[in-house]
């Protein structure tokens, strides 16, 4: 498989904080990557580079071959990056179905008027949701569920999902885990922050780990979630 995404010697710095340091990946066409590591390890900082929110002090990325690092959020976007946030991030007075015309009308669809309420109907029905509810009456999951179809909506080769699956029941788990592996299957990217190693593993075959901004551990899910030194940055020596 070819690189879609390489991250190389990526950095950020915040005044004399380094937040991410020199880091190094790839995530190839049609794989789903798990970007792991404690709290604070730097995770979110790197997506906020891929995505365009923040701009890397060092280094650079490439998508599908052109180098977008300091490119703006929105131009990435039309390249074909979605996102999602930690946050959950829905315009709740707006029904469903205009949460994500809203999105289509911002996106690469570049669809309009009826096309694009027929498109929203169409994601809407993808992740589960009724276009006829309003989206300040639903429940936690569904909110995850509307942010997927909005991040949908920009028809992305890579989807960068920041959390997505935290919070959830079991129940919830399975579904939104069932969901992730549906938009995998339709031919979708995925690079995944997640702390719930149950859906790492049901969903990754491979896994880049981060400690205090820089590369612990990269390789096939079992052994890295298997590394003495992984093990050591989420539980402390003692259980390594």
């Amino acid at each position: 498989m070819s690189a879609l995404l390489t991250v190389d010697g990526l950095t950020k710095r915040f005044g004399g904080l380094t937040a991410v340091d020199g880091m190094s990946f790839e995530v190839s066409e049609g794989e789903t990557v798990a970007l792991l590591g404690p709290n604070g390890s730097g995770k979110t900082t790197v997506l906020n580079m891929i995505s365009g929110a923040l701009d890397p002090s060092a280094g650079s990325i490439f998508f599908d071959g052109e180098r977008i690092d300091g490119d703006r959020p929105h131009d990435i976007a039309n390249i074909g990056i979605s996102r999602t946030f930690q946050l959950v991030r829905i315009l709740p007075s707006l029904s469903l179905r205009e949460n994500v015309v809203a999105a289509l009308a911002f996106g690469r669809a570049d669809l309009w008027g009826g096309e694009a309420e027929r498109e929203a109907d169409r994601l809407l029905g993808l992740v589960g949701l009724r276009s006829g509810v309003r989206a300040a009456d639903l429940t936690y999951l569904d909110q995850k569920r509307l942010e997927m179809a909005r991040a949908l909506a920009g028809r992305p080769r890579l989807l960068l999902l920041d959390e997505w699956l935290s919070g959830l029941n079991p129940t919830e788990m399975r579904e939104g885990i069932a969901l992730v592996r549906r938009i995998v299957d339709g031919g979708t990217t995925v690079l995944l922050v997640e702390h719930i190693m149950d859906a790492v593993r049901a969903l990754c075959s491979r896994s880049v780990v981060m400690k205090a901004g820089t590369l612990l551990a990269e390789g096939p899910t079992a052994d890295v979630l298997a590394d003495a030194a992984v093990i050591e940055a989420y539980l402390g020596d003692v259980h390594a």
